[in-house]
């Protein structure tokens, strides 16, 4: 009862932070195309031909260093606790505000490059957007949580280091192998193990949980599903990776 009503209350309470929360996502959204657009120029001054996908690669990697730091922080600060009779996780607000303007960007990248397959990656950003802007703007409750699922973007630096070797050709190098191997090595505890993790507090709580607290707590078993089938499909592409005999140097 305490908590659905706290839950509530804050719920319905003006955001004291929305100011704040709108400036960080049009500054994310404008620093998604700047970023683009300096790989861009970089590209153009080497003379190299860089295609937006993967000069795309850029804007994602940084996403992924500034909210799983921000997620991270939150996350170590406190409990599911944080934001009921208390102040807001702002930090974590913030983070959220970054990807969902990401989320946006993105879109709009996919479908300038016809990427393949849309429709999962599409859903995957439809749903955590909207959720975390939802999560953001109305739910604060739910932002230690979503932080939890935030940090496995942890995951993505990696897999993009993974894509770019594919579009040089670099296939049979030693440093590609091992790049498979470290994604592998990072997929398994940040995308599987600490989102099943994210079940556990969500179960501990449940009970004094609102209606749109337990909504949010269905994005855990989608995104479980989602990562599983990219485990699958993605990651183990080509498994076991070995390196070539006769491969190029480094």
């Amino acid at each position: 009862g305490i908590l659905i009503s706290a839950s509530r209350r804050m719920s319905a309470d003006p955001d004291p932070h929305w100011d704040i929360k709108l400036a960080t996502f049009g500054v994310a959204f404008l620093g998604c195309f700047l970023v683009s657009l300096l790989t861009r120029l970089a590209s153009d001054a080497a003379g190299v031909d860089v295609p937006l996908h993967i000069r795309g690669l850029a804007v994602s990697g940084l996403h992924a260093i500034v909210v799983v730091s921000t997620a991270t922080l939150t996350f170590l600060r406190g409990d599911g606790d944080i934001g009921v009779g208390g102040e807001e996780p702002l930090l974590g607000s913030l983070g959220l505000c970054v990807s969902v303007a990401y989320f946006v960007w993105d879109v709009r990248n996919m479908l300038r490059t016809g990427y393949q397959p849309l429709l999962p990656l599409l859903m995957h950003h439809v749903i955590s957007g909207a959720s975390m802007s939802w999560i953001a703007c109305c739910v604060p409750r739910a932002v230690w949580y979503t932080c939890i699922l935030q940090m496995s973007e942890a995951t993505v630096p990696v897999n993009n280091l993974v894509t770019l070797w594919e579009w040089r050709g670099a296939h049979d190098r030693p440093s590609y192998t091992l790049l498979r191997w470290l994604l592998l090595a990072a997929w398994l505890p940040m995308r599987l193990l600490l989102i099943a993790y994210f079940h556990v507090p969500v179960y501990r709580e449940w009970s004094g949980m609102s209606l749109p607290m337990h909504v949010l707590a269905l994005n855990g078993p989608l995104l479980l599903t989602f990562n599983s089938a990219a485990l699958a499909k993605v990651v183990l592409d080509g498994f076991p990776w070995l390196a070539r005999k006769g491969g190029k140097g480094e």
